[in-house]
Formats: structure tokens, C-alpha cells, sequence
């Protein structure tokens, strides 16, 4: 088929979700990812580069390797709108990109919920640049000497992995006090709640105070203001205020309001055009998930699919979310697994994490077999160093990397 005759499929946005769909689609479509930046991040372990266990170097990967191996077309570039009844996506600096099928995987932007202060003075946690600032301004506040106060606020899974982190880092040198804040009623919300009473049993003999139910009302350059009026000085104040739906989902339909998710049919179809599918953080199913990237990577695949299948005027198939467990790592003191309603906790499920990492990655990346093992083996010896190493300095750290325990479903 010649390439003016194959169906054209857009995809808007390069990460998980993205990546994804552009794999599992096939060389007779004509496939053209949009996404503004170079590389690839691996987002569920960026907390690792607050302590340092991994490097920026190791949790990316060039996109546009990933594409072209997929045997489709990347273009680097901001999406500017999208003309769902021209059938086609707008980009800064370049003509406008038609299609016969639309993937939208563009994910969510980093919420300050409005509160002042945020964009100005807080350090946010969404990236890889961004968790390797938060690293570098905390080493520098260690090394300044004295006790510092930093606040993280947020205790949902960021929030908690970013805690974990800074005491893996700095907890034996006595140089931070750490306050975590969380509008809600406990840590970790989603999980049961005696994963809220083993972190702060965990916390207990560090310098760590939580404070739950309660909201941020202004981040300031030394200090964060409560609602109840509480001050808490901040030499940092690390935001994990959680994703809100970019921009462009309303402005374009896709989205009833600004700020809102686009809604989508159990198939994952947009309810808004017949021609749009949204995937990942975007998508707000019928039945609400979570924003999971095992989750992204099923959604992109099963979009990918169901894209073809429109593309032959087929009916498109139920998107069926996997039942796969959470992991949530805390530094080096332990490991969550949560399924549904029971939680197991331990240091040893953080090599769980680790695999899922390294699988993932080698999966992404395209190259054969004999191209990928360099990288595959430079991840191995960072995680046997930062990781594996610590645990085996001495008899007790042993006794403790070693236990595994399941907290009660309540």
C-alpha cells in the first residue's frame, strides 16, 4: 500500500500510554507521535534521584529511537489545538498533522490547586530534571550545616516515595527536619489504613511530623501557611500536589470544563467525537482508575487495537483494566505491596520495583537484544550499588532488609 493510502493515526503525547499504542501499531497505518521533549522518563521512579540511587542518565530513553523502532514518524513539538472536525492537531512551528484516527496519551500537568506561592517557591515533582533539583537543593542544605526544615506537601504515593527518600539520604546525619502535610484524613488515602499507621511507626525514631487534614493556603520563600493558621518553616518545600488535566482537553471538547479529565466510553472511545480516543491520566472511564502506568501501558495498547479496528469501521472492544498490585517504596526502611484491601510491607518488595523497572525499560527500548544489554547491565550495577549493597553492611541491616510482613486490612 502506498503511503498516501494508508490510514493515518495521530498519537499526542510520548509516554507510557503513548509509547505504548505506538508500538503495538502496525506499519500499514501511518503513525506520526507528537510530544515536545526529547526523552522518554520512567516517572514511577524518579523519587530514587532525590537520594540519588539512580541518575538521570538511567531512567530515560531517546523517544525518537523508540518511535522510529516501532517503524513510525516522531514529531518534537508543543500541541497547540486540535480541530476535531477538521480531523486535524495543531503544533507550534509546523503545518497542521490530519488524521483519520486520534490516540490522545498527553497525561496531566502539575496541580497547585491555586494556592499562591506554589509556582514561585515550591520545588515540583513531576520530572526527572525536577526530582534531580530537589536532590541537589537538599545535599546543599546538608552541607550548609545546622538542622533545615523542608516540608513535602502532599502524602498520597509521591509524597510518601519523596519522604522515603530524604531518609534513605540524610536520616543518619541529622541535618533535616522533615513535615509532611495532607489535605486528607490519612497517608496513602487509596491504601488501607494500617499502611498510614506503619509509616509513621516507621517514622517514628527520625525527625518527622505529620499533619493530616490539612490544606495549604500559601507556599512563601521560608515557610508554608496552613488554612488553620499554622505556620511551618521551609528552607524547601517540596510539592506533590498531584496531575490536573492540561489545558488542552477542554479547550479543544474533549473535556467538559478546564481542569476536568476527558470522559470516554468503557472502549476508551472520547464521548465527545467518534474519532478520538484518550488514554492514561487523560481518559476518565466509566468506572474511575487509577493513574497507575501498568494501567497506561494496557490502555495504550487496548487503544491501539481499537484504533485499527475503527480505522476498518469495526466495533471497538471494552477496555478491561488488569488487576495488578501496587508497589510503593519507602527508601530503604521498606516496601508496599497493596492489592484491594491488604498491604504486605518489607524491604525486600523494593527488588519487586526494581525488576518491574528494569522490565519495563528493556521492553521500551527497541534496539536488539545485544545493543540493549549494556544499558540493561549499567542499571544493574547502579541498583546492586545503591541498593543491595547497604543491606548486606551488617548483620541488622540484614535481619531488617530481609522481613516481610502483612498489615491488617484495616
Amino acid at each position: 500500500m502506498s503511503a498516501a493510502a494508508r490510514p493515518r493515526v495521530v498519537i499526542l503525547g510520548g509516554g507510557f500510554a503513548g509509547l505504548a499504542a505506538a508500538a503495538r501499531l502496525p506499519a500499514s497505518v501511518r503513525v506520526t507521535l507528537v510530544d515536545r521533549t526529547r526523552h522518554f522518563e520512567f516517572l514511577p521512579n524518579i523519587h530514587e534521584l532525590v537520594s540519588g540511587v539512580k541518575t538521570p542518565r538511567l531512567l530515560r530513553l531517546p523517544r525518537d529511537r523508540i518511535v522510529r523502532g516501532a517503524g513510525h514518524r516522531l514529531v518534537r513539538a508543543d500541541v497547540e489545538g486540535i480541530d476535531l472536525a477538521a480531523r486535524r492537531v495543531h503544533v507550534e512551528g509546523r503545518r497542521p498533522i490530519p488524521y483519520d484516527a486520534l490516540i490522545v496519551a498527553l497525561g496531566g500537568v502539575n496541580a497547585s490547586h491555586g494556592v499562591p506561592g506554589v509556582e514561585s517557591h515550591a520545588l515540583p515533582f513531576k520530572s526527572v530534571d525536577e526530582c534531580a533539583r530537589i536532590g541537589r537543593r537538599l545535599e546543599d542544605l546538608a552541607r550548609a550545616g545546622g538542622r533545615h526544615p523542608v516540608v513535602i506537601v502532599g502524602g498520597g504515593l509521591e509524597g510518601v516515595e519523596a519522604l522515603g527518600e530524604v531518609l534513605r539520604r540524610w536520616r543518619r546525619r541529622d541535618c533535616l527536619r522533615v513535615q509532611v502535610v495532607e489535605a486528607r484524613e490519612r497517608l496513602l488515602p487509596e491504601a488501607p489504613a494500617s499502611l498510614d499507621r506503619h509509616l509513621r511507626r516507621l517514622c517514628r525514631d527520625h525527625d518527622v511530623s505529620i499533619h493530616v487534614d490539612a490544606r495549604v493556603a500559601e507556599v512563601r520563600a521560608d515557610s508554608v501557611r496552613l488554612e488553620d493558621g499554622r505556620v511551618l518553616e521551609a528552607a524547601a518545600t517540596i510539592w506533590t500536589g498531584g496531575p490536573v488535566a492540561p489545558p488542552l482537553l477542554a479547550a479543544s471538547g474533549l473535556a467538559p470544563a478546564p481542569g476536568a479529565w476527558a470522559p470516554v466510553e468503557p472502549s476508551l472511545l472520547s464521548t465527545a467525537d467518534d474519532d478520538v480516543l484518550v488514554v492514561g491520566d487523560a481518559a476518565a472511564l466509566p468506572e474511575p482508575l487509577g493513574k497507575q502506568a501498568y494501567h497506561a501501558l494496557d490502555m495504550g495498547r487496548h487503544a491501539a487495537d481499537n484504533a485499527a479496528r475503527l480505522l476498518r469501521d469495526r466495533p471497538l472492544r471494552r477496555f478491561r483494566p488488569s488487576g495488578k498490585p501496587m508497589l510503593v517504596s519507602f527508601g530503604d526502611l521498606s516496601c508496599f505491596l497493596v492489592a484491594g484491601g491488604r498491604a504486605l510491607a518489607g524491604p525486600p518488595l523494593g527488588a519487586a520495583k526494581e525488576a518491574v523497572f528494569e522490565l519495563v525499560m528493556a521492553q521500551l527500548d527497541r534496539r536488539p537484544l545485544l545493543d540493549v544489554a549494556p544499558a540493561v547491565l549499567r542499571r544493574a550495577q547502579r541498583a546492586g550499588l545503591e541498593l543491595l549493597w547497604p543491606a548486606l553492611r551488617s548483620p541488622a541491616s540484614w535481619a531488617r532488609m530481609s522481613h516481610v510482613s502483612l498489615l491488617p486490612a484495616h
